[in-house]
């Protein structure tokens, strides 16, 4: 979903060098953001693992899949170190490690020397921090030759031809970094998420940053944003932060001939953003000769969509066919709200629903709702300044078989412009908040029917489940209208993926079948799928059939959400917290009436 606004919530800071985020805006920062790894000038890796370690060839093969981590230039050296003399001589892999996700504990043979890896795929890690994904679904078993010498322990005798690294690894020794570039339209910043060395001392992370933006974005975002101008370059390193100033100097490239003014505005506030962990309380920024401009302030947050995005969502199920608000757990509300008090919605709008999304600018609220049931199913939209009531008109041209609407790209004021997705008939068809037939949304069409889609904050970046996986792409606007580019399938923990939702910038939130237990399971996944936490780690049998989040807001530093809600094959409700937790009729705002027990809430979602 995108650009999630709470109505009324205020617009918040981010915490720079003891400036603090205004009391009011509802977003408390956690410190910094996580750790370097290091203090000031330590460049070793936190709990090196070497060669003899170890005596457990399980163990031994563990260790091994670590050593690609590090320098990038040196990798290749330190995974010889686990080798026999015999081996390195032969072994030449290419640069770029793969990054695997083993599926069973590496297997020790009886009475053989080989120990058996069993993987998936996940990608390879660049030097430019990318870990792209593996082009194709791969799952395969390595053999790992092992031989002993007395009294000098173990050694790898042959080996796959490739730097091997874990996903564990990938999680112990590196670190998330986020840089941004402007969407193609320059009204918003769109992040990408990078690994970066956790033992890379904190004052070379913004001349690495600066360069990774220099290199350009990582390739599926490619049709959605502006690179930097050909040619632009850092003029040497970018000296340490000192008297309260970072100071950046670019090459005269950074910068057009034509607006320059305004290319200057849009490449301080990239900067900004990208470095903003790392910012003191000014940025002097030097292009080519020009005088160096000082920043300062606040007022570069505003460029990120994802900045909107309140601290408390409000929460809202179907009952009885009706849109009803979650009240919060504990709260001890003296007037709940009536039933009507749907923002956007009157009584009369507000009735036979069965699945529906909501979304606020500063000065609209949106409404999509699916109605009727069975092949009497619409699809209705319309908008309402706020406090007001929508007028919903039907969208035609819609199959059978409608999914959970979303709006996915909408205005910062306003609702002209404002564009919702829906899948149907496992399709996926935009529509438009003033009315008018559905149009379909191009795209690749590959591992089967669309079953569920989802939108970052930035409005462009995109996740969707088809054919039981989870793939990632780029929502891009053109003449002909909507399309789906720059698609990848991920490698998750998951068996068969059924649902997905936007956790954070650079986190989604994962309902399937887990591959390890064959159970169903929620769990957190990086964007680039090598990355994990658990949620709900073992929910049984029965199929989560949708789930939704609120994203982190970038500034608590927190990759994954803490709403999540969800429904299962019952066609109810839930709220993931340290448990699953069912969502009741006496959990809604207004009453209820006496308990049925054939109608429960259901079909929950976010106020976006």
């Amino acid at each position: 979903m995108v650009r999630r606004v709470l109505a009324g919530a205020a617009v918040a800071a981010v915490l720079l060098s003891g400036c603090g985020i205004p009391d009011e805006s509802g977003i408390t920062v956690v410190g910094p953001g996580p750790s370097t790894g290091t203090s000031s000038g330590d460049g070793s890796m936190r709990s090196r693992i070497t060669r003899d370690s170890t005596s457990d060839r399980a163990q031994f093969v563990l260790n091994y899949l670590k050593a690609a981590a590090g320098d990038y230039d040196t990798a290749l050296d330190r995974v010889k170190q686990f080798m026999s003399s015999t081996a390195r001589a032969e072994f030449n892999a290419p640069a770029t490690p793969r990054v695997i996700r083993l599926t069973s504990p590496p297997l020790v043979k009886p009475a053989e020397d080989s120990v058996e890896i069993s993987y998936q795929l996940v990608g390879t890690l660049g030097k430019n921090g990318v870990l792209e994904p593996a082009a194709e679904a791969a799952e395969g078993k390595y053999d790992l030759v092992l031989s002993e010498a007395a009294g000098d322990g173990l050694y790898v005798r042959q080996a796959p031809p490739f730097l091997l690294l874990s996903d564990t690894a990938l999680q112990e020794f590196y670190d998330e970094r986020t840089i941004y570039f402007w969407n193609t339209e320059h009204t918003g910043l769109v992040p990408d998420v990078r690994h970066l060395l956790t033992a890379v001392p904190v004052e070379q992370e913004p001349t690495i940053l600066l360069n990774w933006l220099i290199g350009g974005p990582a390739p599926w975002l490619q049709d959605a944003v502006e690179p930097l101008p050909e040619g632009t370059k850092l003029e040497g390193n970018i000296p340490a932060k000192s008297a309260d100033r970072l100071q950046i100097k670019l090459s005269a490239q950074a910068l057009p001939t034509e607006n320059a003014d305004d290319a200057l505005d849009w490449l301080r506030r990239q900067l900004q953003w990208s470095l903003r962990r790392l910012l003191p309380k000014f940025l002097e920024l030097t292009v080519g000769h020009q005088e160096t401009r000082s920043y300062s302030g606040f007022d570069f947050m505003e460029s990120n969509p994802a900045n909107r995005l309140g601290s408390n969502p409000e929460r809202y199920v179907v009952y009885d066919r009706v849109i009803r608000r979650v009240v919060d757990q504990g709260s001890s509300e003296p007037d709940r709200p009536a039933v009507a008090s749907v923002p956007g919605l009157s009584a009369e709008t507000n009735r036979d629903v069965s699945r529906a999304a909501l979304s606020a600018t500063r000065t609209h609220t949106l409404a999509a709702l699916v109605t009727g049931s069975g092949k009497n199913e619409r699809l209705r939209v319309g908008s309402a300044p706020v406090g007001g009531e929508a007028s919903l008109q039907e969208i035609p041209g819609l199959p059978t078989g409608m999914g959970h609407p979303i709006w996915a790209i909408t205005p910062e004021s306003g609702a002209d412009g404002a564009i919702g997705l829906i899948v149907a008939d496992g399709q996926l068809w935009r529509f438009a908040v003033q009315g008018g037939p559905a149009q379909p949304v191009s795209w690749p069409g590959l591992g089967g029917p669309i079953t569920a889609i989802t939108v970052a904050p930035d409005g462009h970046r995109v996740a969707l489940t088809a054919g039981g996986r989870l793939y990632r792409a780029v929502l891009t606007v053109s003449g002909d209208g909507l399309a789906l580019t720059g698609l990848q399938q991920l490698a998750t923990p998951f068996s068969s993926v059924s649902a997905v939702d936007f956790s954070s910038e650079g986190w989604l939130t994962v309902a399937g079948v887990r591959r390890d237990t064959e159970r169903v399971s929620i769990m957190g996944v990086s964007v680039d799928g090598g990355l994990r936490s658990e949620v709900l780690p073992d929910m049984g049998k029965e199929p989560v059939t949708y789930v939704t989040s609120y994203p982190a807001h970038p500034v608590t530093g927190r990759q994954n959400s803490g709403a999540v809600l969800y429904s299962t094959g019952r066609r109810d409700a839930w709220e993931a917290l340290s448990t699953a937790v069912p969502i009741d009729a006496g959990d809604l705002a207004g009453t209820t009436g006496e308990p049925r027990p054939d109608v429960v809430p259901e079909a929950p979602f976010f106020l976006n």
